[in-house]
């Protein structure tokens, strides 16, 4: 119940921060302030610097979220959060390799929540459609 609760609270700050950061772009074109707030988000939240998620795999960077010794609960919650992230932050993105590199792997985190998460998200899967149809239309 204690770790539910904390859980559950880690999440709603992690996802607050998101919709004030995402607030902050809509309202300037410039995206330089927003990208130096995600890479604070990375270190804040994953201990780990952005430039770490872009040049990892995807399949090490989920590995590495399952490998941390926490419950099956906290797991998914993390790789939700990183997802999100990972989805946030390449929807800034100008270069459009780097913008396919990042979705992809918000992609990834996705698919495998959708594939191992007991709950079932209209939210999740409207991400998926969407990250898929970026990437086509980009062709990669």
């Amino acid at each position: 119940m204690i770790e539910r609760d904390y859980i559950m609270r880690i999440l709603q700050d992690f996802f607050n921060a998101i919709a004030k950061l995402m607030r902050l772009n809509l309202d300037d074109p410039d995206t330089s302030h927003v990208q130096e707030r995600f890479n604070e988000m990375y270190r804040q939240f994953f201990r780990s610097s952005a430039e770490h998620f872009y040049e990892t795999e995807k399949e090490m960077i989920l590995d590495s979220l399952e490998q941390e010794g926490r419950s099956e609960q906290d797991t998914h919650a993390r790789v939700r959060m990183l997802s999100e992230l990972l989805y946030q932050d390449g929807l800034v993105k100008k270069s459009i390799p780097e913008k396919c590199i990042v979705l992809e792997k918000a992609l990834y985190l996705l698919e495998y929540l959708d594939r191992n998460s007991r709950t079932f998200s209209w939210e999740r899967n409207q991400k998926i459609n969407d990250i898929k149809k970026i990437l086509t239309e980009f062709e990669y």
